[in-house]
């Protein structure tokens, strides 16, 4: 029977593979011309109104797809242009796409229009806006095989569900997945589904910062469909397509999730929800190992990673801040925590103790590519349990680890840090000029703290529309009852009191009640200080501290209290579900349905303060350009691909001649010319107008140069420490498991 089973389960996976083998030619298949204009017959359709003018074009029939319009423009200054495809059909919004401006000096555009059902009378239409007709130059739209490649990932993940459901099944029946895991699996399901609530529907909602980040995922992928070399660096499309060296700041690593998507032919609103998706499931599973490795216990563990994922700051920080470094840094505190747990209470002298620091090293690596102020948070808190623990801390093994984790974290990052910190060093940016705001008045109130039920929130004083930052009632209530209950059971516990001590502290440095401002004033930490902005980003550290007391006090309860310890168990269980179903409901009817298909249609300069920016630079002056060069010296055969410029240059002054680019004057690029020598082009030492990028032209100079971004020498070095540090830690972990199978053998 069971030989049967399997054999059913090989032929349903090859079955699986033909249809996508037989799926996969589609994904190349040519372009097909559906629709196109050029700009001698656009005059003929036009409507004159009182300040611009509108051009529809005739109209044409669209059939399941996803097609690509493009457009080529020849737009002066001041001038702009609006085009979107339109469709009169009773079939409610078989056509999902947004219009896009075309600004001045953008001479190319092309967007993305999907189709889901047959539309028999679509056309185009364009508002010319101080423009002319024959500012439009051409106008067309592909089918594409978009759509081909979307259809091939949803199966392969659709199959890829049916597998997994196939196994657990079969697990189920030959009693490898025990009850409690089934539990586990279930519960942790529809605690993923229960936060994800809001984006479970067609639209989503923005927040305080989503035009940033969805412009960092979108930038992010036109920079890869661009060919530029991998790390990234500096993103292609910012600022009028002068490129922003965000990615130096601010780590992209999760964000290449959404970003791939979008290469696959998914819309940007589709991609970014996905990828909230994962970072919901992932931070419930990480959550759920890494308690249980800490607790033993499969229901202590659920518990504790439940607080976690419902956690109103949490939920908070994905939907209303969309504070995409803090969420996605937010999956992996609980390795650091879990390291460190067992690094201080595990035996020293046991095999697997030289193991636990690996919860700490990739815990870390991840949180400092997900967001810096988290890093600093945990960085701090690490400090204060070596310090606290200082006993165990300096025992001989435990220092070992842990000097090894810290070691072993900068070499494996130090293809991010490394860079990030030369950087600093060698420009002034925008954010280092920013005055330092006194944080105290930026704290919590007290009265947040005990807000019941979560709401979207619009206010950081008072109750009314309060924004939920706080740990949740649930937890909360925990932490309440906690020194009633060792209280009355006499028990010694100093896991729990560290865990719920530690959690209460950083609520109470959340609030305006701690001196923030006099700490600022002292030198060195008061700077250090001051990056965190809010007080309250202390809740990401408390969040977990609670979770994970949560967790341990769960287990304590469980196993020494009867009847009435658990009906408080499940009375906080309740009240965290109960409370966290108010809270995503909120989100989702009181926010602001918003469909976003292209990212053309965002613009360019959603950079919030535009921190990463060159101080030189105004972002309100700068453009859309060619190159300007000074008198004598010629400029041709211009190409701009992202920060990739392809230009001839003759030099015919007799004199040193100087051309600035459209790019920001970071450091970093570089020139190749087919010539050699001395007199050849090189990047000025002095930026051009606005921060642009100033080439050097000597005296007779003629011919061809490329200018990209290449990075400096340090950097590539930094990339070869990395890659090193980390083949030979795969090296080390192979050998190491080669070992034990030998030692296994002559044992055996």
């Amino acid at each position: 029977m069971l030989r049967k089973k399997c054999n059913r389960f090989v032929l349903l996976l090859i079955a699986e593979l033909l249809l996508i083998l037989l799926l996969i030619p589609g994904c190349f298949r040519k372009e097909e011309v559906v629709f196109s204009v050029v700009g001698e017959d656009i005059g003929q359709s036009v409507v004159s109104m009182d300040t611009y003018k509108i051009f529809s074009s005739e109209m044409f029939s669209l059939e399941p797809a996803v097609y690509q319009v493009r457009v080529q423009t020849r737009l002066s200054e001041g001038k702009s242009l609006y085009t979107e495809l339109k469709y009169d059909n009773a079939n409610f919004n078989a056509v999902k796409t947004n219009g896009v401006t075309i600004f001045s000096g953008c001479e190319y555009t092309d967007f993305e229009v999907y189709v889901s059902d047959t539309v028999s009378n679509a056309y185009m239409q364009c508002y010319f806006y101080g423009s002319d007709t024959n500012d439009l130059l051409q106008l067309d739209i592909y089918k594409t095989a978009i759509g081909n490649r979307l259809l091939v990932f949803m199966v392969i993940i659709g199959m890829a569900i049916l597998d997994g459901m196939l196994l657990l099944r079969k697990g189920i029946l030959e009693q490898r997945v025990t009850k409690k895991q089934q539990i586990v699996l279930w519960t942790l399901t529809a605690g993923v589904l229960l936060a994800y609530f809001p984006y479970l529907t067609d639209y989503f909602s923005l927040g305080a910062d989503s035009l940033f980040h969805l412009e960092r995922v979108a930038n992010l992928k036109e920079t890869l469909m661009n060919g530029t070399s991998l790390p990234v660096r500096i993103q292609d499309r910012w600022l009028y397509e002068h490129g922003y060296a965000v990615s130096f700041f601010y780590g992209d690593l999760c964000l290449f999730v959404p970003a791939l998507l979008m290469l696959i032919g998914f819309p940007l609103m589709t991609a970014y929800k996905m990828f909230v998706f994962v970072v919901m499931a992932a931070t419930a599973a990480v959550a759920y190992h890494c308690f249980k490795k800490c607790v033993k216990n499969e229901y202590a563990a659920l518990f504790g990673s439940m607080i976690y994922l419902l956690a109103p700051y949490r939920i908070f920080n994905v939907y209303s801040r969309w504070a995409v470094g803090e969420y996605t840094a937010m999956i992996f505190l609980p390795m650091v925590c879990c390291g460190l747990y067992l690094l201080y209470t595990e035996n020293v002298e046991s095999q697997d103790y030289k193991k636990h620091k690996w919860y700490v090293i990739w815990g870390l690596a991840a949180i400092l590519q997900c967001h810096i102020i988290t890093t600093e948070l945990v960085g701090i808190s690490i400090l204060l349990v070596c310090l606290l623990f200082w006993k165990k801390t300096f025992r001989k093994q435990t220092f070992l680890q842990l000097t090894l984790a810290a070691g072993l974290t900068l070499l494996v990052t130090a293809w991010y840090w490394l860079p990030m910190v030369y950087m600093l060093g060698s420009d002034a940016y925008i954010f280092q000029a920013l005055p330092q705001t006194k944080m105290q008045s930026r704290g919590l109130w007290f009265a947040s703290i005990f807000q019941l039920l979560p709401n979207k929130g619009s206010a950081q004083n008072g109750m009314v529309q309060c924004e939920p930052v706080h740990i949740g009632v649930g937890a909360f209530m925990l932490l309440v009852v906690y020194p009633v209950w060792k209280f009355l059971a006499k028990k010694k516990d100093g896991i729990c009191t560290f865990l719920a001590a530690g959690s209460a502290v950083t609520i109470i440095i959340s609030t305006r009640y701690f001196p923030w401002d006099g700490i600022m004033e002292i030198p060195v930490i008061g700077y250090v200080i001051s990056a965190m902005q809010f007080p309250s980003r202390w809740m990401i550290v408390a969040t977990v501290l609670a979770a994970m007391f949560a967790a341990f006090f769960f287990e304590k309860v469980i196993m020494e209290s009867g009847t009435l310890g658990k009906a408080f168990l499940a009375c906080v269980a309740a009240i965290t579900v109960v409370c966290a179903v108010y809270h995503v409901n909120d989100v989702a009817f009181e926010s602001g349905a918003v469909y976003l298909y292209e990212e053309e249609n965002m613009g360019t300069i959603s950079v919030g303060n535009g921190e990463y920016m060159l101080q030189e630079v105004a972002l309100s002056e700068l453009r859309y350009h060619e190159p300007v060069a000074e008198e004598g010296l010629e400029w041709s055969g211009y190409k701009k691909k992202g920060t990739h410029i392809t230009i001839s240059l003759a030099n015919t002054s007799g004199k040193v001649r100087y051309l600035e680019v459209p790019l920001m004057g970071y450091k970093g690029y570089g020139i190749k010319t087919e010539k050699t020598g001395a007199d050849i082009p090189v990047i000025a030492a002095e930026r051009g107008s606005h921060g642009d990028l100033r080439i050097e032209v000597p005296a007779g100079y003629e011919g061809t140069i490329q200018i990209a971004y290449e990075g400096l020498a340090l950097f590539k070095a930094a990339e070869v420490v990395s890659l090193v540090t980390l083949l030979a830690m795969a090296g080390w972990y192979i050998y190491m498991e080669r070992r034990k199978v030998q030692e296994g053998k002559k044992n055996g």
